[in-house]
């Protein structure tokens, strides 16, 4: 598993596993799971679905998955 820290998260990306769809999460560092959720990536390495919280997935989470390869194109609330 894959560990990513921002300024105000940590967001995990769990290891490519052939036949299995590929999920991570995220957590706030002061609100932990109460402002966190889960994601959930296609097999290109594309960001198709989140829960956790309303609304849009906070840039900085976007930015630091796009950082480490992952498309996040669809999420990204000025691409509706």
């Amino acid at each position: 598993m894959k560990t990513i820290n921002t300024k105000r998260f940590e967001v995990g990306i769990h290891d490519k596993v052939e036949g299995v769809i590929r999920t991570g999460w995220f957590e706030h560092n002061d609100y932990g799971d109460e402002y966190g959720g889960m994601l959930w990536f296609n097999d290109d390495e594309t960001l198709y679905d989140y829960d956790g919280i309303g609304g849009y997935l906070p840039a900085e989470i976007l930015d630091a998955l796009e950082a480490e390869g992952f498309n996040v194109d669809d999420m990204r609330p000025e691409n509706e």
